[in-house]
């Protein structure tokens, strides 16, 4: 999915993604940030009690399983030979 603003739309995006990105690189990019926000997740969850620990505990299980999803997608990409 790929869409292009004309070069004259001022965005109000602070995030733009470059265009020569490549699959493999984004890819890895997401699979840092994801465990960048998982870390952070499992670091709140302990810090919590209660319903909202659990809560933290779910949205860094949603968090692994993306990043694991992205992982899969990279070695089928990308394969190594261990």
């Amino acid at each position: 999915m790929k869409t292009e603003l004309p070069d004259n739309d001022v965005s109000t995006s602070i995030f733009i993604v470059r265009q020569d990105l490549s699959t493999e690189d984004a890819l890895v990019n997401a699979s840092e940030l994801l465990a960048s926000a998982l870390a952070t997740a499992n670091e709140q969850a302990f810090s919590l009690s209660g319903s909202e620990r659990l809560q933290t505990f779910g949205l860094a299980q949603l968090i692994e399983n993306a990043g694991l999803l992205v992982d899969v997608a990279l070695e089928r990409l990308s394969p190594t030979d261990i």
